[in-house]
């Protein structure tokens, strides 16, 4: 899949790729490019993301906090 973008804040880094974001924190920031070609499973057993929320489950937590 392709990396769409990268958001930095003061908390850390999103990448979203596909409908997936994935975070990490900014001193655990990996070596990815917006535009590259990445595969989902290595990149999760190599980078190690804090979190990862599909487009799904971020739409389901915004309805139950309405």
């Amino acid at each position: 899949m392709r990396v769409k973008s990268m958001l930095l804040d003061d908390d850390g880094i999103t990448y979203v790729i596909g409908e997936t974001k994935f975070r990490y924190r900014v001193e655990q920031k990996p070596n990815i490019k917006v535009g590259q070609e990445v595969e989902l499973v290595d990149l999760i057993r190599k980078t190690r993301p804090y979190l990862v929320m599909s487009a799904e489950t971020e739409k389901q937590m915004g309805a139950r906090n309405e």
